[in-house]
């Protein structure tokens, strides 16, 4: 038999237990404990709690929140229903039916995939396409739904119109914002940025460059939050002069991030003291800076580390050996589900963060030998 079988019987002893606990203490609507002490109350094994824990989430009397943990539905509650919930997604465009893998596609693809289980049906809206973008904006057609999930699209107009309804939550999908009563679903990006910092500093580097995107204040400042909290952890001092945005290069146009990539390693590599490492803010500006370090001489993952942010260039195949963080799309959409099926009708506003890993890989080194030496007592 194998290891990670549960013998129904034990799943089915847990799950009365953990009804009769529910019932005896009337915990509708209230958090359970974590798992580990709930299997030691219940004298179950963690594998078969979690078993239980699945049937009664699958038939709506237990809902899993993301960061926040178990809850008790009520009764009355929304996952109690007797017909499918009806859930609008709105998107800039299809991007579920890309052909291969891309980030917003993952996400739609993930929400939509659980949906039958949660017993929901979901409508994916495209702004893209003027007659599914005048229903995105028909309070009448939205009043149908009971749940809406925007995904990326954080429009204060639009994020407006759907809490007027009080029709259900509205969950942003991988952004946040502020002073709205809001549900943001985002990945780890702080903690991912830290933790690809914290390797190169752990590998010896002591000069580790950091490729931003354009307007990373509005688009994304945690990432580049991840890198400096990481530098001051190991007692580094962060240098602006390592740190290269395209909005510090005129010639380059909005989108051309080859060539930012280019521009930025000739200044950074003219340094006095130049960077052994770099790491980028997505795979977009890493894959390219492989290219243009070997065209300067550069061996990437011997002599000079590279990483990037995402693994999107692993997922797509077009790089096996980029040292990078993974996120989740498809469990960022899942969580964006769930919070829409909440029922609730919250006042405040609340973030759930997806974590992401690192994955590490041959684009990261040791700093050449002449530099480890030049930073020894």
């Amino acid at each position: 038999m194998p290891r990670n079988f549960v013998k129904p019987e034990k799943r089915l002893a847990a799950r009365r237990q953990l009804e009769e606990l529910i019932r005896g203490r009337a915990m509708e609507g209230q958090r359970l404990v974590g798992e580990r002490e709930l299997a030691a109350e219940l004298g179950v094994g963690r594998k078969t709690l979690r078993g239980a824990l699945a049937e009664l989430e699958s038939e709506g009397r237990l809902e899993r929140r993301q960061g926040a943990g178990t809850y008790v539905v009520p009764k009355n509650g929304s996952r109690r229903r007797s017909g499918p919930a009806r859930v609008a997604v709105i998107a800039a465009a299809h991007a579920e039916r890309d052909a291969g893998w891309s980030y917003q596609g993952e996400m739609i693809r993930g929400l939509l995939g659980l949906a039958p289980r949660l017993r929901a049906e979901c409508e994916v809206l495209a702004l893209a396409d003027p007659e599914e973008a005048a229903r995105a904006r028909d309070p009448g057609y939205l009043r149908g739904f009971a749940g809406f999930i925007s995904v990326a699209q954080d429009a204060p107009e639009l994020l407006a119109n759907l809490l007027g309804l009080r029709r259900g939550p509205v969950v942003l999908l991988d952004h946040i914002v502020r002073d709205m009563p809001v549900t943001g679903v985002v990945d780890g990006s702080f903690d991912g940025a830290r933790a690809v910092t914290r390797h190169l500093v752990a590998l010896g580097h002591r000069r580790i460059a950091f490729l931003n995107c354009a307007d990373s204040g509005a688009v994304n400042p945690w990432k580049h939050g991840g890198y400096q909290s990481a530098l001051a952890d190991r007692a580094l001092a962060y240098d602006p002069e390592l740190v290269a945005a395209p909005e510090q290069f005129p010639e380059v146009r909005a989108g051309e991030a080859e060539k930012f990539v280019r521009a930025a390693l000739d200044r950074l590599l003219a340094l006095p003291d130049p960077p052994t490492a770099l790491m980028a803010f997505d795979d977009f500006r890493a894959l390219p800076a492989i290219e243009a370090l070997r065209e300067r001489g550069r061996r990437p993952g011997e002599d000079f580390a590279v990483a990037g942010m995402g693994d999107s260039t692993f997922r797509r195949g077009a790089c096996d050996w980029l040292t990078s963080t993974r996120t989740y799309p498809r469990k960022m959409g899942q969580t964006a589900l769930r919070a829409a099926l909440d029922g609730g009708d919250s006042k405040e506003g609340r973030v759930v963060i997806v974590p992401n890993r690192l994955y590490i890989r041959k684009s990261t080194c040791p700093p050449p030998e002449a530099m480890r030496e030049k930073d020894e007592p």
